[in-house]
């Protein structure tokens, strides 16, 4: 099997034999696109002249491409793909209304908030507004609704197209998301899974103090809170689990999906009811008698 570097050069050494003759001028574009734990290596065919001149292109990522020939597929077979998969345009009036979508203004009650985790998305967060929350990071997303998956994230350049600043933003985007996705409370064997219903994000619930403090009360007890996703978080009673082995079993199950793209922390979190404050839980932090 050739490695991941070998068929990203085969596609710009080899694609344009196996496209049409009037592709022969166009241009191979790539860009590093950087998205919710993740970078994607995109691509995409540019036609000479003003991009201006021509609608929406095709956009490939080369990892998803990859995953056939890891699967077993000949690289001859890939490009092949690949070259059917660039020349597809979309039906005239749904491409003008995808050009109309991408000149129009956000309407502000699609704006919703995310937690999603600061170090892993570094990259990303240099361009889009956010706010610092223990080892996370909050930020606002566009989602049409519930249960629909979100658009994009709201980038430095969305946001002046929004006329607001990073305050009004991330308020707007709290404000909308506990309003639209209600945050639930569910028994479980570990105790509560925590999120807020319909939400992409619906672990942003950890933001929700009142939850915290209904959590603590139902199960009478300071909370050890477990991210299990961007969706989920378990809440776990304090007094029924020694500190040791939470964070024990709770390292070990991180360890077995380290690249997960729903990835929020590998760190536990520690709610004192009688401060009404969360931090990060340490092998040696000083707890509450």
């Amino acid at each position: 099997m050739i490695s991941y570097e070998r068929f990203k050069n085969a596609v710009r050494t080899d694609l344009k034999k196996y496209l049409p003759e009037e592709y022969a001028a166009h241009k191979l574009v790539e860009k590093k696109l950087y998205k919710i734990n993740r970078c994607v290596d995109t691509f995409r065919l540019q036609p000479p002249g003003p991009a201006a001149d021509h609608g929406p292109m095709a956009t490939l990522n080369y990892q998803d491409m990859y995953r056939s020939i890891v699967g077993g597929a000949k690289l001859e077979t890939v490009l092949q793909s690949i070259a059917r998969l660039l020349q597809f345009r979309m039906p005239p009036g749904v491409e003008a209304d995808s050009l109309l979508l991408q000149e129009s203004k956000p309407d502000k009650e699609s704006i919703h908030l995310a937690l999603i985790n600061h170090k892993r998305n570094r990259q990303l967060l240099k361009n889009v507004p956010h706010q610092d929350f223990l080892d996370l990071a909050a930020i606002a997303v566009l989602e049409q609704g519930p249960g629909s998956g979100y658009l994009c994230v709201v980038t430095n350049d969305i946001l002046k197209d929004l006329d607001m600043d990073q305050e009004e933003l991330l308020k707007t985007a709290c404000d909308n998301t506990f309003h639209a996705y209600p945050a639930i409370l569910e028994e479980s064997q570990l105790g509560l899974n925590a999120w807020c219903e319909g939400s992409t994000f619906g672990a942003v619930c950890l933001l929700d103090k009142q939850l915290l403090r209904d959590a603590a009360e139902q199960l009478d007890s300071d909370l050890y809170v477990l991210p299990d996703s961007l969706h989920l978080l378990f809440l776990v009673a304090v007094k029924s689990v020694p500190r040791a082995i939470i964070l024990d079993t709770f390292r070990q199950a991180t360890l077995l999906e380290p690249d997960a793209l729903d990835y929020l922390s590998d760190n536990v979190y520690y709610y004192d009811r009688r401060q009404d404050s969360l931090k990060i839980l340490r092998d040696h932090s000083k707890l509450p008698s």
